[in-house]
């Protein structure tokens, strides 16, 4: 779209332009992780300090079916602390109105559109990053949705299909002008899926030239990172995905609310979690998640590989929580590991 951006020339008047964001905790968010960020995940980490909150993809097709597993997956906690989002994929724009009843009906306080996932089974159908190759459509297809539901709308995006297709720039204008309340992008195109490095000079570059609000993601492995970014890009907020996963008190951190010691510790977090986990889900999803948990928290640490094989063989919730404790409490002496920004760790996910 080739629609000239005027800047306001007041602070109010983006507060009244873009009012969902004036109400994040902090700048600091918890990127939407496909199979990671669930109901229990999102519980955790608003409790975490995490300054906004996304779930992860969820069909509106599935929505709009009535798929139990789908329902499911839209479900917000109890009383959280912070914004909490649905995102949404789906080549209908029509989905997305039928499905925002419900959505809103669960507590959430906007709807994420996903124009990121570089997935072939997602693009293929026109969905994800697929979207990003016609900004007027796009235009068109955020206005139908942004006109018949009453929830506000958000979208996450990448840079471009590939680096000959950088259509950021017309795709952020494409959702301002559809009245979007902020963009997310992931500084890499869908050719690249998660490899390389993510672009921030284009992400700075892109907030300079607009007033909607900015969110940058990727990379963020470290506190000191994710405020560095936030202030050199000058970005609205950070999205940091892989890097909570092995420090959930990464959030603390940037906001300076995190002391000399873990607290709660990786323990007292690990239990915090099952108690969150087995109301919602059966024994094995159960298992599975508390493993998860334990093994991301004990990454860098001395045996960490030892424990991992270990966690993933223990067949009782009991022996998972008592052999994480043990491990725990032989390196809580030890300093966190620092971890290197191009270093791989979980090189997937879905935006």
């Amino acid at each position: 779209m080739n629609v000239p951006i005027q800047k306001p020339t007041t602070l109010a008047a983006t507060e009244t332009a873009y009012p969902l964001i004036q109400r994040m905790r902090n700048p600091y968010w918890m990127a939407p992780m496909s199979g990671i960020t669930d109901l229990c995940y999102r519980h955790l980490i608003d409790e975490m300090g995490a300054g906004v909150i996304i779930s992860e993809l969820v069909s509106a097709k599935g929505l709009v079916y009535s798929s139990e597993r789908t329902a499911k997956m839209i479900r917000v906690h109890e009383n959280p602390g912070t914004l909490v989002g649905i995102q949404l994929f789906g080549e209908d724009a029509d989905d997305y109105v039928r499905v925002a009843p419900q959505v809103q009906e669960q507590g959430a306080h906007f709807i994420d559109i996903n124009l990121g996932c570089p997935v072939k089974k997602v693009v293929k159908k026109g969905c994800g990053s697929a979207l990003m190759r016609d900004p007027e459509k796009l235009y068109v297809f955020l206005q139908h949705i942004r006109a018949n539901i009453d929830l506000p709308l958000t979208v996450k995006m990448r840079t471009g299909w590939s680096h000959e297709e950088l259509t950021i720039h017309e795709c952020v204008d494409a959702a301002k002008q559809a009245g979007c309340q902020w963009v997310a992008i992931h500084g890499r195109t869908r050719q690249q899926g998660y490899s390389g490095q993510a672009d921030w000079e284009l992400i700075a570059d892109v907030k300079r030239n607009t007033d909607i609000p900015i969110i940058g993601n990727g990379d963020i492995r470290s506190a000191d990172r994710a405020r560095q970014l936030l202030e050199e890009s000058g970005v609205d907020a950070v999205m940091i995905g892989r890097g909570a996963l092995r420090d959930p008190w990464i959030f603390k951190e940037c906001t300076g609310e995190l002391g000399d010691t873990l607290s709660p510790t990786p323990t007292e977090l690990l239990h915090r979690f099952h108690e969150m986990l087995e109301p919602v889900y059966d024994m094995r999803r159960t298992l599975l998640y508390l493993r998860k948990l334990a093994v991301w928290m004990a990454y860098g640490y001395p045996g960490a590989a030892a424990f991992r094989g270990m966690m993933f063989s223990l067949p009782t919730v009991r022996q998972v929580l008592t052999e994480g404790e043990a491990f725990f409490r032989k390196v809580a002496h030890l300093p966190r590991p620092k971890f290197d920004e191009a270093e791989a760790f979980m090189m997937g996910g879905h935006g």
